[in-house]
């Protein structure tokens, strides 16, 4: 909804819409020239009266120096094109896109994905993050991938919360036709899912690993792509590990891969971000995805057409040319 209080800084992208019916003042000024000119009696009769008698011979009307027909003509003649012209300083939500940024995830089911150095598990810890993310999202719509060896749609874009959970809750790492770590085969399938978007998106990468491969699939894919990146690394570091053994504890785990992933981030002009105890990373990549919606949607927004609240004072000042005598006035 339109709103006349708006700032200063609103004021810097002030614009015209349709600037060339700004020229439409020129006629209306040439007509508001020649009424004054004939109005101007002393000018008409200094031709054939003497200049000395010419004050005393010609009476003046008394009237209002702008409440009259002329002066009405020359409001109209300023507030008309400038309604024509379309002033606009705002955007507004253009009705052919969403209101929510669209995400895709593409969870890594590879067997590594089952260590315990994460409590349950890395690929349970990575369902919780999810879900909490979803949660934070509401209704905005999100697509999930799953990725080892090979990639595959486990369910398209989707705002159904209760249905995204449902087919993540189904999903383990035994259910992937060929072991591997191969993100890049996810690409593909993003640009299906994510190809009908009037605005880019989101890809999020949630995994422990990658490789060289990924790296430059990614910087291919991302130089022409116009959708933003975020990488969730999810396990330990090799650092967090070996501290564990000096405490006592050992495993044969395999270290989160997170140079990898960070070169993984970093090719497609991305963000990478480590898994957290707490929801701090949540609500970073929550921030990111929408922040990006944003910035994004911006170029798609239409600019907000002021001038249409022009028309009503303009029917207004039209409404007095049906005063009694106006017209033998003008």
């Amino acid at each position: 909804m339109f709103s006349w209080s708006y700032s200063l800084d609103s004021l810097q992208y002030f614009h015209f819409l349709r600037p060339y019916w700004l020229l439409g003042m020129l006629p209306f000024i040439a007509l508001v020239g020649y009424q004054l000119k004939r109005q101007d009696f002393t000018e008409q009769w200094q031709r054939v009266i003497a200049g000395h008698l010419l004050p005393s011979m010609i009476v003046q009307r008394e009237q209002n120096s702008w409440f009259g027909p002329l002066g009405i003509m020359t409001l109209l003649s300023i507030l008309l094109p400038i309604a024509l012209a379309g002033p606009s300083w705002e955007k507004r939500l253009s009705p052919f896109t969403e209101d929510n940024a669209a995400l895709v995830i593409a969870l890594d089911l590879s067997e590594s994905m089952d260590q315990r150095d994460i409590q349950p598990s890395r690929i349970q810890r990575a369902k919780q993050k999810i879900m909490d993310l979803l949660d934070k999202r509401g209704d905005s719509y999100t697509g999930l991938i799953a990725f080892a060896g090979t990639s595959h749609t486990v369910i398209p874009l989707s705002n159904d919360r209760q249905v995204i959970s449902h087919f993540l809750d189904a999903i383990s790492t035994n259910m992937m036709p060929r072991p591997g770590k191969s993100p890049e085969t996810a690409l593909p399938i993003t640009d299906r899912l994510l190809k009908e978007l009037a605005v880019p998106a989101t890809l999020l990468v949630i995994g422990d690993g990658a490789t060289e491969i990924s790296v430059a699939a990614f910087e291919h894919y991302f130089q022409q792509s116009p959708h933003q990146l975020l990488v969730w690394g999810i396990g330990m570091t090799q650092q967090q590990l070996d501290r564990q053994a000096v405490d006592g504890y050992t495993a044969t785990t395999i270290a989160l891969q997170e140079s990898l992933l960070q070169q993984l981030a970093s090719a497609g002009k991305g963000f990478y971000q480590p898994m957290t105890v707490d929801k701090t990373d949540v609500e970073l990549i929550y921030r990111r995805v929408d922040s990006y919606f944003l910035i994004a949607d911006d170029d798609s927004r239409p600019w907000l057409d002021a001038g249409y609240w022009l028309v009503f004072p303009l029917m207004l000042l039209y409404l007095l040319w049906f005063r009694k005598g106006w017209t033998i006035q003008w």
